[in-house]
């Protein structure tokens, strides 16, 4: 017989284990997710986890009473939150503040009023800022900032609001939070960056100069570089506090400290103007720099990192002109050209003997550190050379008469005085090639002072007196012998009035400063100009004689006879003035002629002149 087969409803002993007794009896353990047993129904499908059983049952009760006290905590929970929500309305915290402005238990109506009353204004004014040792202010209008209300009690938890937490810090009571600006962050930017160019600054050096002989010493100071991004945030960040704001900036040290300008003020500047530096000049004699003088010449500047000192060799020399002439010293002088027994002669250059500015710089600054007695100095004399040389003046050309004329005067003391002073000053001018002779800065003003007496000269038309009047008969002869000599017109005016003494013209009247005669020497040659007078007599004419010295460049100039036309008649007048002076009636007209320069026995040159003369009224005196 064969042995008899498991029912298929025995249990399958591969997934029975007893359970184990545990301290609390028989079947008081709970199997562990590995120990789980698999119970199957009487058909061999397996049931769920605990079904069937007693103790699976009761573990399903125990998970449904915890659901139940997890929503009735959602619902208490909830019923808080709609009250706190209920309980805190539209009221800010009980403890809030804005920047200081305290607005706890305000509806945030109420408490943006009284923000905008006690913070508006601070969020107007200037925004004061500082950038390392330096300050500033910022508009606030023109960087774009102003007061952002609604953000600011937003911030500090005013309004409803869903949010759990605004309601828990009302509930709590609140906490001080800072007032929200509005921006403009291009306005910003470009306000920022404005301010920053004033702020911004390169290292000064340290430096020493002289007041008098005493030593200035300006302190050094590092350079400053403000940061334009970060400068806009710490500006935005601190707009509505109490404090300047603080911008960032990056600073730069100068190349000469304060401390190394103190030393070279100790070890050279002090020492320089401690006394006079006496200097030798050989055989000449000697004379002393003073401390004012070398103060003049001296100063400091940085190069290479360093603050050098500097003599300027100039500078000392000028300051040092009135010691320096105490010795014997030769001024160098020009060579010239002047008449002697009826002839140019060539007069030569001297050159000089003199303390060149090079040469007292040079002798002087190995002193400046020394004290006492030490403090001396020899310098070398140079032999200083003329401007103008001797063979310069030879080159000149001055050989012979290339114009020449003479106008005659009747007696009248005023006339032999100031003619011949006139004369007298112009006599010996010497024109190198290219320059312009002016009556006026030869002559100088007709003071009497400069050796001038009152004359009769011609204004608006009348005779009256003024210092100098007859200078005009030296600027006329003066002008007909330049027109001869074929130099180059540059400035004459005739009389307004003709005066039959002069040729018809051919004048040229002065009056100081502004009424000049000018003329240029425009040849290759020099001109010598040379004035000289008779004096007139009780019973005799005077005359002024000018002639041009030179080298002819034409044959010969001559000019064509004037001729006369338009004459015209003046008025009878009656002055009863105390300064009246009677007068002569003339006739008015207008005048033309040409000058003519020859060259080869004809005509290579022409200039056509006019002029219009007024009449001469008849003046009695009543």
């Amino acid at each position: 017989m064969s042995s008899p087969t498991p029912d298929d409803t025995s249990p399958d002993p591969t997934t029975i284990r007893p359970a184990t007794a545990g301290p609390g009896g028989a079947g008081a353990d709970v199997p562990s997710a590995a120990e789980t047993t698999l119970v199957r129904s009487p058909g061999g499908v397996p049931l769920e986890d605990g079904a069937g059983t007693g103790t699976t049952g009761g573990r399903g009760r125990g998970r449904r009473t915890g659901l139940l006290v997890l929503g009735g905590l959602a619902a208490l929970v909830l019923v808080l939150y709609v009250v706190g929500y209920l309980v805190t309305g539209d009221k800010l915290p009980r403890d809030a503040s804005v920047s200081g402005v305290a607005v706890g238990g305000l509806s945030t109506s109420a408490a943006a009023e009284r923000l905008s009353a006690e913070l508006g204004p601070r969020a107007a004014e200037p925004v004061a800022l500082r950038a390392g040792d330096r300050e500033a202010e910022l508009d606030p209008a023109e960087a774009g900032l102003s007061l952002d209300v609604d953000a600011s009690l937003d911030a500090a938890g005013g309004g409803r609001s869903l949010d759990p937490r605004a309601i828990w810090r009302v509930l709590t009571g609140g906490s001080p939070t800072a007032a929200v600006p509005a921006v403009d962050e291009a306005a910003l930017t470009a306000a920022v960056a404005a301010v920053a160019d004033d702020l911004d600054r390169e290292p000064t050096n340290a430096g020493l100069a002289y007041d008098g002989t005493d030593v200035e010493l300006t302190k050094a100071a590092e350079g400053l570089a403000v940061d334009r991004e970060q400068a806009a945030e710490a500006v935005r960040d601190g707009y509505l506090g109490d404090a300047p704001v603080e911008l960032p900036a990056a600073t730069s040290a100068p190349l000469v400290t304060t401390a190394e300008a103190e030393q070279v003020r100790e070890e050279y500047a002090e020492p320089a103007v401690s006394g006079p530096v006496r200097v030798d000049a050989g055989g000449a004699g000697s004379f002393r720099v003073t401390p004012a003088m070398i103060a003049a010449a001296l100063t400091f500047a940085e190069r290479d990192g360093a603050l050098v000192p500097a003599l300027d060799a100039a500078a000392l020399r000028k300051a040092a002109d009135d010691a320096v002439d105490e010795v014997e010293l030769d001024e160098p002088r020009d060579a010239t050209v002047k008449i002697s027994g009826g002839k140019p002669v060539v007069v030569p250059a001297v050159d000089g003997t003199t303390v060149s500015a090079k040469a007292l710089a040079a002798a002087v600054e190995p002193a400046l550190t020394k004290s006492g007695d030490e403090r001396t100095a020899e310098v070398e004399l140079g032999g200083e050379k003329a401007d103008f040389t001797t063979e310069d003046a030879e080159e000149l050309g001055i050989t012979e008469v290339t114009g020449e004329y003479t106008t005659y005067f009747p007696y009248a003391e005023y006339r032999n005085v100031n003619i011949g002073r006139a004369a007298e000053l112009i006599n010996g001018t010497v024109l190198k090639p290219g320059e312009t002779f002016s009556l006026n800065r030869v002559v100088g003003e007709r003071t009497a002072e400069n050796g001038f007496t009152e004359g009769f000269i011609i204004s608006g038309g009348k005779f009256k007196r003024e210092l100098g009047g007859g200078v005009s008969q030296s600027a006329t002869t003066t002008y007909n012998a330049m027109f001869f000599a074929g130099l180059k017109d540059v400035e004459h005016q005739p009389h307004t009035l003709y005066i039959d003494r002069y040729p018809p013209g051919r004048e040229a009247t002065v009056a100081w400063p502004n009424l000049d005669l000018r003329f240029t020497n425009d040849t290759k040659y020099g001109v010598l100009v040379q004035a000289s007078t008779v004096k007139a007599t009780g019973s005799s004419r005077g005359s002024i004689t000018v002639k041009m010295w030179s080298t002819k460049t034409w044959d010969k100039v001559e000019s064509t006879t004037p001729a006369k036309s338009n004459y015209t008649t003046g008025r009878d007048i009656t002055d009863d003035s105390p300064s009246c002076e009677p007068q002569a009636p003339a006739q008015g007209f207008d005048v033309s002629y040409s000058r003519l320069f020859y060259r080869d026995g004809e005509v290579a040159k022409r200039q056509n002149f006019s002029w219009r003369y007024g009449p001469t009224d008849r003046i009695s005196c009543g």
